[in-house]
């Protein structure tokens, strides 16, 4: 099962965290701050409070392998807007389970 993360919008931070558990993660996407998009530059990835990622204004995503989002563990996700001035608070955080347990083995086999 392969899911895309939609990171909270590039905004102050608050206190509330969205929580999320997955089988696989193949792209971590985000909403553009509610501002003019060309006063934006980039944007950065944090995963567990360590820089990971950047990515230009005109991407909205970065691969979860790029970022070890590909493993199995819990992650705290948070990401920033920068442009020449300097750089956003974090987002809101997501909370990203990813479990890679093999599915249960099949029973009742028979031979008709």
């Amino acid at each position: 099962m392969i899911k895309t993360l939609f990171a909270a919008a590039l905004i102050a931070a608050s206190t509330s965290a969205f929580a999320q558990t997955i089988e696989s993660c193949s792209l971590l996407t985000w909403n553009y701050p509610q501002q003019d998009i060309p006063l934006i530059d980039g944007f950065n990835v944090y995963v567990n409070g360590a820089k990971v990622g950047t990515v230009l204004s005109s991407q909205q995503s970065i691969a979860c392998s790029a970022i070890g989002l590909d493993q199995a563990g819990v992650f705290i996700v948070t990401a920033t807007a920068y442009n020449a001035v300097g750089e956003s608070p974090e987002s809101d955080p997501l909370s990203v389970s990813v479990v890679t347990t093999p599915p249960i083995a099949p029973t009742g086999i028979t031979v008709n």
